[in-house]
């Protein structure tokens, strides 16, 4: 994307977004979801992700100690807020269907539509990732630092190629978009962010690591700090 490009996202209006509302998911009615639903993700403190028998994702946030700030905003609401406002900056992600809270509990929850595509995680096990697909990943975010993205959940799962040959972001909840391009800092703490986990870096080889490099400096006027990307494979 050219630095017009950019400059044309930046000057959309970010911060008007519509107020969703939260509805009421009665007990009853969460009971009968989850009898017909496939659970995808769960723990200690219960189900927290569902797959819908339409497709759709029942994603439940657990306020888990007694003083939070999200009994004040909730994750599910961020959750909403960051999807809104993803979309107005041109960046793919779900769509929202609809935001809940629970009677008995600080617990919420967010129906949404899926983001269509395979993630990079799975791309790689697919062996469908090739040097041109990550040099469209560094390219991509190139273009959420310059947006002023940042995303502390940035991995290989939570980055979808689409059927378009978009790339797109999932699992949005901890995010923050600022109304600026990402200073030095906070982008080399971005990286770290994404080689944390090291398992998606360890069978890559140099080539798509530097393709990566190459497509986030293309993009931008910065050039990462090369060691965070090449040296994933020292410790295994």
């Amino acid at each position: 994307m050219s630095d017009s490009s950019f400059e044309q996202i930046k000057s959309t209006p970010r911060w008007t977004w519509r107020t969703i509302a939260s509805h009421l998911l009665v007990k009853d009615a969460y009971d009968h979801i989850c009898a017909q639903a496939e659970v995808l993700e769960q723990d200690k403190h219960g189900i927290k992700v569902l797959r819908l028998v339409d497709d759709d994702i029942l994603k439940i946030f657990r306020v888990k100690r007694l003083i939070s700030s999200a009994s004040i905003y909730s994750y599910a609401r961020q959750f909403c807020r960051n999807a809104a406002r993803l979309q107005v900056l041109g960046i793919p992600t779900v769509q929202i269907k609809q935001l809940y809270h629970f009677a008995d509990s600080k617990n919420s929850a967010v129906l949404y539509q899926p983001l269509p595509g395979k993630t990079i995680r799975q791309l790689i096990a697919a062996n469908e990732a090739d040097d041109a697909l990550f040099r469209h990943l560094g390219a991509f975010v190139a273009r959420l630092h310059y947006l002023g993205i940042y995303f502390r959940s940035l991995h290989f799962g939570n980055i979808v190629l689409t059927p378009e040959h978009q790339l797109g972001l999932i699992d949005i909840a901890d995010m923050s978009i600022f109304p600026w391009k990402l200073g030095n800092v906070r982008r080399e703490r971005n990286f770290r962010h994404l080689v944390r986990v090291k398992e998606d870096w360890v069978g890559l080889n140099d080539s798509c690591r530097i393709a990566f490099l190459e497509g986030y400096e293309s993009a931008s006027a910065y050039r990462p700090s090369s060691h965070l990307l090449l040296d994933q494979k020292q410790d295994h």
